[in-house]
Parts: C-alpha cells; structure tokens; sequence
C-alpha cells in the first residue's frame, strides 16, 4: 500500500519570483529498475532545458510532472500545488508529449477545437481560442488543413498550440524539437521565447545540446535517474571541480605576460596571435583566471579582452559525465 502523502505535502508557498516546479527527493522505480532516485530541484520562471542522454530519466520526470505517474517516494509540485492531489493545477499547465498524438482525418483547427472543448470551453469559445492558438504558432495559413498532410514541423507546432489554447502559465514539452530540420526547430524556438517573453514559463526536455543552449536561460543536467547539476552555464562551471581550460587573451605586452605565466607549472602552452593576443592553455582553470588578473596588474599590462573558446555546455556535459 503506498503510503498516505502529508497534508503540509499538498501545496508550498508561492510568490513572484517563486520557482515554476520544485521537487524533494523525488524518487520513482519500475519493480527493480530506477527511472528516478532523489531528485530535488527548484525549475525558476524562464526557459529551463532538461538536458540528457536517452534513458536519463527526462521523460520519467515529465510524467511526474504532469500526473501520469505517481511518485514511488518524495514530492512535486508545480505552481505550488501537488500535481496527483490538486489536478486542477492542470488549468494553469500546457503539456507537449513526445508523441505524435494527432487526428490525421481532422483540420488542425478542428483538432485543436476538440482538444480545447476537452479542457471545458464551451463550443463558440474553443474555436476562437484554437484559431489564436494556431495564429501563435505560425499556422493561420494551415489551421483548415487535415493533420495528415503535415511535414513534421507543422504537427509539432500544431500540438504545441493545442497546449497553449487555454493560456497555461507554465509550458511542458518532453523532446519538442526531436526529428524537426533546422527551419522547424527554429520555429519551436520562437514560440518558446515569445511565450517566456509573455511571463510564461517553459521546461523543456533534450538530448541535443545545442538545441538547449538555443533557447534556454537555466539548465538541468540529468544521466541514470539523478541530477548532475542544474543552473545557469556560469553557475554550474562554478561548482565544477578544477579541469583544464583555454583563454584569449588581449593585451599591450603579451610577450611579458607569456614569460611571467609560462613559468608556472599548470600553465601547458602560450601561442601568439598577432601584436597582441595570445592563446593560453593551462591544465587548472582556478590557477589560470586567479593568476593572470594579478600578474597583469603586477607587470603594469592593460588586459583589452579575453575569451573562452569551446566553453559551452557540451564542453560543461561532457565534464559532468565523466
């Protein structure tokens, strides 16, 4: 028998600025296989992406979320609210599966109409509602158009409209951009942002870096069931132990700075790049940024600009997994 949830469990308080989704040692198994283990995370307003391999534990997390699963131990809440006792929330949550649930007999129009009926708007109310949902997404050209004529960008955009239609605060998508070509994962993008930019916020699942690093503010990183880090690209390199690390640099003596950093052991190379630019590899990232400040500013060198090449968040993934 599962064990009865605490009345305290049902709701937090929430407050502008409060985060979207929190979760507590959220945990949940399939007999002997663990899809999720002590998950706790706070998803901020914004554009989050939930990053991870197939079989990190992504779509679990979403199905928690969105009530299709019930957690084997800890909590969620969305909005404050408790997402399997207080379904309601549901009115103020747009939820995108990864699946391609369509009607293919039906008119995007139609499709969404029936979808928004099913929310509870009466019949006058679920069209208008579709149509500006359809108009959102780029589709007003399309909306009288059966489903099964679609390129695969149109269903997509379809199907986030019909999360959309009853003006949800927060946005769901399990794998939104998976199979689209570069034309319809932009498309995807920019429904995101304009709705972000409206106030709402979005939590989107990828295994694809660069579509997360398109579009999102915050990142949660997840692989086997457990959470490896989660903030912004500048937070998580932050707390990421000591690895090695590339920098710029340009200056009005590099020659100087070069002799000065070269004769420190963590420092593996300097290569010139015109007048006055360098390219310093170090094998401590903390050695070399607490370091350099201070032997410019010992040696008198105005520092015009540096730079970080190849730190982005595939570079900050494949530290994390290792």
């Amino acid at each position: 028998m599962s064990e009865a949830i605490a009345v305290e469990d049902l709701e937090v308080p929430t407050e502008p600025g409060s985060p979207v989704i929190q979760a507590r040692e959220l945990a949940r198994w399939y007999g002997q296989v663990v899809g999720l283990t002590d998950l706790t995370v706070d998803i901020p307003t914004g554009i989050t992406g939930l990053l991870g391999p197939n079989g990190a534990g992504k779509s679990t997390f979403m199905r928690l979320l969105t009530g299709q699963l019930h957690p084997s131990s800890g909590s969620v809440w969305l909005l404050g609210r408790n997402p399997v006792f207080q379904p309601e929330v549901f009115h103020e949550v747009g939820f995108c599966s990864e699946d391609d649930a369509l009607y293919d007999d039906m008119s995007a129009l139609d499709m969404v109409t029936f979808l928004a009926r099913c929310a509870g708007f009466d019949a006058k109310e679920a069209r208008e509602r579709s149509a500006q949902a359809l108009e959102r997404c780029g589709m007003a050209h399309a909306m009288d158009r059966r489903c099964g004529g679609f390129s695969k960008g149109m269903r997509q955009r379809t199907r986030i409209a019909a999360a959309l239609v009853h003006d949800p605060k927060l946005l769901l998508l399990d794998e939104p951009m998976t199979g689209l070509d570069p034309v319809g994962r932009r498309d995807v993008v920019d429904i995101l942002e304009k709705f972000a930019a409206g106030g709402g916020s979005v939590l989107f699942s990828s295994h694809i870096l660069h579509e997360v690093e398109a579009v999102a503010t915050h990142v949660a990183i997840m692989n086997k069931g457990m959470l490896l880090a989660e903030g912004t690209l500048g937070q998580i390199q932050e707390e990421l132990e000591d690895y090695a690390f590339t920098l710029q640099v340009r200056c009005s003596d590099t020659r100087a700075l070069a002799k000065a950093l070269v004769e420190h052991e963590h420092v593996v190379s300097v290569a010139f790049d015109g007048d006055d630019g360098a390219s310093i590899a170090s094998s401590s990232s903390r050695a070399l940024t607490e370091e350099l400040p201070r032997l410019a500013l010992a040696l008198g060198i105005e520092v015009f600009e540096f730079s970080c090449p190849g730190e982005d968040l595939e570079t900050l993934f494949q530290r994390l997994m290792r």
